[in-house]
């Protein structure tokens, strides 16, 4: 027998009704022979070795004399298993640690030796670099993860993706908070994974527009698309352009509504699509060409296009101009506390 098996993963879920039938053989007699088996219906001797090994490997079994074995207490086969596993992961966190605090003189050294300014503001050039800094930034990330995704319709393979960080980040106590527009709302994708990370604890909220894409882990570290390539982000951890974006984004969220999943539900289907045309609306009477609302909104330009038909439909209007010279006139614009559809009906 090789009593240094190597242990599974996935400790005692790897035991079947067979595994767990000899281990009660062995609790019941106090022990079992190699060379004389407990009576166990259905069972071979083959079967019997294979139990025996996978036991001795989660250590419920061990060896008191040569060819005979005794059963170990669950507890005190559990403490054997975790001992080995939490060991290497202090050792992995002291690693961790080193690397972390050996690289303060590497980053110096890389931005010319001005360690105080070292990474303020960095640029990352490609795709690759940003998912690996975004990694670092999440595993670093011990309190709080504030993040604005403006566009609508989010993608199944960006969602798919962020899952599995945004739960690590989670599961271990970090705070998140998330800012999506209204029209996300109607994505099935971003319905299950707004369903599985509030589960976990996250709160997502939706406005009508907002800024720009934001991610900041700690208040620290700040990630946000580069204007001049699509393809490119920075990274800022300036402290008084952190602290500004932070404001930035509390206030946003102050003004945001709580993401229902349940969008079948009519009053939040309704609030929504009052709130999503009356910002059409505001946009229409600036003079807002229709992509550029659907864009600020994130919808499809024919989405868009289907709200402003019925806005104009409803105001009486027949152009563009008409319709925001009425919204004006009618001081619907300006208008709070009331819906949508009750300033229109009601003048």
């Amino acid at each position: 027998m090789n009593s240094n098996m190597q242990i599974s993963d996935n400790g005692f879920d790897d035991l079947d009704p067979k595994d767990l039938a000899v281990h009660d053989a062995a609790v019941r007699e106090g022990g079992l022979s190699l060379a004389q088996p407990p009576s166990i219906p259905g069972m071979s001797y083959d079967a019997f070795a294979c139990a025996v090994e996978k036991l001795r490997a989660v250590r419920l079994l061990r060896e008191s004399s040569p060819g005979i074995l005794v059963p170990v207490s669950p507890r005190t086969a559990a403490a054997e298993l975790i001992g080995p596993l939490a060991r290497e992961v202090l050792q992995r966190q002291e690693v961790i640690a080193r690397i972390s605090d050996s690289s303060a003189a590497l980053i110096a050294r890389y931005t010319g030796g001005n360690p105080s300014a070292a990474g303020s503001v960095q640029q990352l050039k490609d795709l690759h670099s940003i998912r690996l800094a975004l990694e670092e930034a999440a595993t670093r990330c011990h309190s709080e993860v504030l993040t604005a995704q403006p566009g609508g319709v989010r993608s199944p393979e960006v969602l798919a993706e962020a899952l599995p960080r945004d739960r690590q980040m989670l599961e271990r106590g970090v705070k998140m908070r998330t800012l999506y527009q209204h029209t996300t709302r109607y994505s099935k994708p971003a319905q299950a994974y707004v369903q599985r990370v509030s589960a976990l604890g996250a709160k997502v909220r939706t406005l009508d527009e907002f800024f720009n894409r934001l991610i900041i882990f700690d208040r620290e570290t700040v990630f946000i698309p580069d204007q001049t390539d699509p393809m490119s982000a920075v990274v800022i951890r300036e402290p008084s352009i952190t602290a500004f974006l932070c404001d930035v984004f509390e206030r946003s969220w102050h003004s945001a509504e709580d993401f229902e999943v349940d969008t079948e539900s009519p009053a939040a289907n309704r609030t929504i699509s009052d709130d999503v045309k009356q910002t059409i609306l505001r946009l229409l009477a600036d003079g807002i060409k229709d992509e550029v609302i659907a864009r600020r909104l994130g919808m499809s330009v024919r989405t868009c296009r289907r709200h402003i038909a019925e806005i104009m439909l409803r105001l009486g209007a027949t152009s563009r101009f008409q319709g925001g010279y009425l919204a004006h006139r009618l001081g619907m614009v300006e208008s709070q506390g009331d819906s949508f559809a009750s300033r229109i009906e009601g003048e």
